[in-house]
This record gives structure tokens, sequence and C-alpha cells, in this order.
């Protein structure tokens, strides 16, 4: 027994005491740390979540930047339109050649090839044909490759889009840094347009659109790594050509059906003059040795000139190619795009009764370069040729139209089998909502006439939509614009 009274601590017993102390100490720490390491989550979420307001407030800035961008075009568009339709004098050329042979030019080739490449290799058949025209230093061709997924030319890449150059015949790669661009995406022809304007400061600039085409409404392009709905509306082609500041000698699409007076209306400001087809093209598209040599030889060429032996070089390429099949092509003459579609529209608004009767939407079925979505048939677009519905109505505006249709055509070709289109079409939604309303986005982001657009909307509840026009009469006496001549009952 202790004689204190007091417990008697033995020698391990002392030792709790420190361990305790460290124990204690320790537990304080780790509170300690664990409320720190609290306090760095929440600072850490707070960062995070002002770093994502702010990257979401700079994506709303930069889409807000492109529709203001979008509508200051379309206004742009209307204002100059309306002007140029009211008065009687039509605008100066936007591109003047230094002349004698002496402009620097620069081909821009936004080259999408889509399923035509990756099937069967077209795309690269048609660098092939501009490799083998004449070169000069004083033009430079530029050739951007995207949406594929198989490239036929194992020089070009399939898991990202290229820049290329052709020069002294060769293909010269220049630009391999970029990703697999979306060819449906405005920013990636603004990127090309504005990359290609910055590398040649040029006289003359051409601009050429390669893959499918789907009309006024639906547009250019059909990109394999995207979804099949995607293309480059006219809207938002018109985006990029304004934002890029470029103005061009021509712009050609090497695609189906964007021979509309929309299209045209929507180019106005950015060109002198189109190279399109009304019709479906086949596969085989544009010959470009002929034309790219001519240019080569004469760099101050005239528009007209070159256009013609594009427009006669794929008319006859086709007639003896295996994979030719019928094929249209015209040169339209800007100039006198505003005042066509304001005579058009007061024809059409006069003739409305005849023009809601019947659909007069061309039954023409194609195939090649139509895009996949939607079947070669000219129909399922609504492509109505202005030409033959307008001799078509018999009214006292007819002649006046027809007059105005000729300026505009500055030069046609076609295959022997000719359908019976002349070279520029108009759109009429016969009974159809949806495609009214993907119409009505894309006009009004080109700058159409609101009342136009909204008279539109009658033709997508037409009861005769499926009660189509016969243009037998007139097919059968079509035989080009030289030989045309029309009779007036009005006079």
């Amino acid at each position: 027994m202790n004689p204190s009274g007091k417990r008697k601590f033995n020698k391990y017993s002392l030792l709790l005491i420190p361990a305790l102390a460290l124990f204690i100490v320790a537990l304080v720490l780790f509170l300690r740390g664990m409320e720190a390491q609290k306090d760095n989550v929440s600072v850490r979420g707070r960062f995070q979540a002002r770093t994502a307001e702010m990257r979401q407030r700079l994506n709303e800035e930069a889409e807000e930047e492109k529709r203001s961008a979008a509508e200051k075009a379309a206004e742009n568009a209307r204002l100059q339109r309306e002007a140029a339709a009211q008065s009687k004098l039509v605008r100066q050329s936007l591109v003047t050649p230094v002349g004698g042979g002496n402009d620097e030019v620069t081909v821009l080739v936004y080259l999408n090839g889509s399923n035509l490449e990756t099937y069967s290799g077209f795309a690269s058949e048609d660098i092939a044909e501009m490799l083998e025209a004449q070169s000069s230093d004083k033009l430079h061709i530029l050739i951007q490759t995207m949406g594929t997924m198989e490239w036929w030319d194992q020089r070009i890449s399939s898991d990202h889009a290229q820049r290329f150059e052709i020069k002294d015949n060769e293909l010269q790669l220049v630009d391999d840094s970029l990703p697999q661009l979306d060819c449906t995406d405005p920013q990636t022809l603004l990127d090309f347009l504005t990359w290609g304007g910055e590398r040649y400061r040029s006289d003359r600039y051409f601009l050429v659109m390669w893959d499918h085409g789907a009309g006024s409404v639906d547009g250019f392009g059909y990109d394999e790594w995207q979804d099949m709905d995607a293309s480059l509306t006219i809207d938002e082609m018109v985006q990029a050509l304004y934002m890029s500041g470029l103005k061009f000698d021509f712009i050609g699409m090497d695609a189906c059906i964007m021979s509309s007076i929309e299209v045209c209306y929507a180019l106005y400001d950015y060109c002198d003059y189109c190279v399109l087809s009304e019709d479906f093209e086949s596969a085989l598209g544009w010959s470009y040795t002929g034309w790219l040599s001519a240019l080569a030889q004469n760099t101050s060429i005239d528009t007209p000139s070159l256009a013609k032996i594009i427009i006669d070089d794929m008319v006859n390429f086709n007639a003896v190619d295996y994979f030719g099949s019928s094929s249209t092509l015209a040169l339209i003459d800007e100039r006198y795009i505003p005042a066509a579609f304001d005579a058009w529209m007061n024809f059409a608004y006069a003739n409305e009764d005849s023009l809601l009767a019947v659909n007069y939407s061309r039954e023409v079925e194609r195939s090649g370069r139509a895009h996949p979505k939607v079947s070669s048939d000219l129909a399922n677009y609504y492509i109505t040729d202005m030409l033959a519905l307008t001799v078509s109505i018999s009214s006292p505006l007819t002649k006046s139209m027809v007059s105005k249709l000729a300026d505009c055509v500055a030069y046609y070709n076609c295959s022997f089998d000719n359908t019976g289109l002349t070279g520029l079409s108009v759109t009429l939604p016969y009974g159809d909502n949806e495609f009214y309303e993907s119409l009505g986005r894309v006009f009004a982001g080109i700058g159409i006439d609101k009342r136009y657009i909204q008279w539109l909307g009658n033709f997508q509840t037409q009861a005769a939509a499926d009660n189509y026009y016969d243009y037998y009469e007139f097919d059968n006496e079509w035989e080009g614009w030289d030989d045309f001549e029309y009779e007036d009952d009005w006079d």
C-alpha cells in the first residue's frame, strides 16, 4: 500500500502524457488541414464557377458578334439591292483587272471531298486536273481539303484538314496544323478566305466551292464527319464572305442546284459573276485543266471568256466521259440580279392565282452531287426554272421579266439531252411547311424583302402541290438563249 495515499504512476504511465499531447496536436493539425482543404475546395469551386461563367459570357459575346455581323450583312445587302433595283443604273464591277497580263491572281478552292471522294476519288481526280494545268508565277492556287473519310490521293490526310498550294505543277502542303474542320461551319470558310487573302495580296480573286449542293435553302456541303443534316446555308456563307472583306471576280460552285435567283441575290455584294448549275451535276463535275491554263496564260483574261471555258468544258467532258451525264452550267451577271429580283416579285404578286393553281416545280431526276439527305429530284428542292415559268403564264409583265432574265444569264450551255432548264431558278415551297420555316430563316438572313417571305407562306398549304405543270411545249421549243424569242400577246 502507498503510505501517502496517492496513486503511484509507473514508468509506462508517464510515457502516455507526451504521446497524448502529440495525438492532440496531430488531431488539431488534421482538423485545421481539413478546414483548409474545405476552404481550398470552396475557393477552387468559386474560381471554376467564375471561369465557367466568364467562358459562357465570352461564348455568348462571340455568338452575338456573329449574329451582329450577319444582321449587318443582311441589312447592308438589303439596302444595296433595293437601291440597285430602284436605280436604272447598273453598278460598277467590284473587281477591275490591272490588264496586260499583269494581274496577280489567287484561286481559292474550298474542297470538301465528302463521299464523292471516299467512294470514287472524284476530288483527287479534280486536283490531278489542276496539277496538269499550265502554271504562272502570277497565278496562285490554294486548296483546303476536309470533310472526307478516305482520300484516294495519299498525300492528303483523312483525319484532319490541310491547306495546299499548287506551285510549278506540284501539290505543296503549306499548312498541316489544322484539326478536322467542319466545312458546314461558316467560321471554317471565313478562316480559309482570311488565310488565302493574307497569303497573297492579289488583284483578282476567284472562289470555287467543291462538294454537294442542296439549293437556296439547305445550301452547300455534306461533311462526312458531321451530321448528315448539317450544311452551310446561304446566310451563313454570306456571313463568312462579309467578314472576309474579299471581293471576287466570280464565285463558282462545283455542286448541284445552286443556280437560283436567291443564291445570286445573296452573293450580289461579293462577286461580279457566279458560275452555277441549276440542275444536278454529275459526280464528274467541272473540268479544271482548261480554264486554269487559260488563266495562267493571261491573268488578265476577262471573266466571261474564262467562264465560257469552264462551262463548255464541263458540258463537253460530261458528254464523253463514262461518269458524265446531263449537265447545265450558267454564268450569272450579278449586276443585274437586284432588278431581276424586283421584277420577279412584282410578277409573282400580280400572278399569284396562277402560281398557286399548279405546282411549277421541275420533276426532273438526276444523280451525282445531289445532297445525300434528299433524293435526286428537283421537285424535292422546289426548283422552278424562271424562264420556263414566266413564259408559261400569260401576263403583261411577262415580256419585262424575260428581258430581266436575259440580262442576268450572261452565258449558258447544256448537254444535248437538256431538260428545258435555262440557267436560273426560283424557289417556291409548294405544300411543305417545314421547308418554308427553314426558307424563312435563310431568306431573312440574306436580306430578302419580308413581305415576299410572308407571301411565300401561301405555298406551304397549296392544295395543288401534287399537280405538276406540264412543260412539254416549252421543253420541245427551248434550244438555248441564242435562239430564244418571246412573242408577247400583250403589245
